[in-house]
């Protein structure tokens, strides 16, 4: 299906998992492990010497944090995106990771059924958050919030892709898929596949959150965004 796989490179501690998780990954036509480590110091060397297109860094190795690894990883490896894998359902790691440049945060709980969604998100240059966790990830904040700057918010809203982005503003204003469908010359079901889609990575349930949510970034307000 693809004449070149996602390069990857798997790093956890537990060797089940790992195990697991390589042959997961090498199932699919268009993936290839490249390499695994246990270890933080033969993680960073295996991963500046390969370059791999992903990274799956687990959040807790047995010598050191995979938080700690990441930054070093940004800096080898320019070119390499990592998500990162954990246990950990506290935002306060997920806003950690996000801030040290992770492009994915999934649990390990959910690798079977989020895991190779994650993986090609993040490829095609967006940002996967763990389903469950967006909600948590944005309560707290101040929603009077005028700009899309706004930390939490604005991250969220920039995990979507573009013409997910455009969707959504559609359906936040009040048109319908026929609408939208003819102005971004799309079919109908493909609308309404970008709107499941990004309903769900924004952890939104109705058109009134979503109405919320854009006034909360100001996109009502910029028809430019449009």
């Amino acid at each position: 299906m693809n004449n070149n796989p996602l390069s990857i490179v798997v790093v956890d501690d537990h060797p089940l998992l790992l195990s697991g998780l390589c042959l997961l990954l090498n199932s699919e036509e268009d993936m290839r492990v490249i390499g695994q480590a246990e270890t933080f110091d033969k993680a960073l060397a295996l991963i500046i010497e390969s370059q791999p297109t992903i990274v799956l860094l687990d959040i807790t190795l047995h010598d050191q944090s995979g938080l700690d690894l990441l930054p070093m990883i940004r800096h080898k490896a320019p070119t390499t995106q990592v998500i990162m894998m954990t246990m950990h359902e506290d935002k306060k790691y997920l806003e950690k990771a996000l801030a040290q440049g992770a492009r994915g945060y999934v649990l390990k709980k959910g690798l079977d059924v989020d895991l190779l969604y994650a993986i090609r998100s993040v490829a095609r240059g967006e940002i996967f958050i763990q389903p469950s966790m967006v909600k948590s990830f944005i309560s707290g904040q101040d929603t009077a919030l005028p700009t899309p700057q706004a930390n939490h918010t604005s991250q969220l809203w920039n995990t979507l892709s573009n013409r997910e982005q455009q969707v959504m503003l559609g359906v936040a204003k009040g048109y319908i898929s026929k609408e939208i469908a003819a102005k971004y010359y799309l079919s109908e079901k493909t609308v309404s596949t970008y709107r499941s889609r990004a309903m769900i990575k924004l952890g939104l349930d109705s058109r009134a959150e979503l109405v919320e949510f854009a006034m909360t970034l100001g996109l009502l307000q910029n028809k430019s965004s449009s």
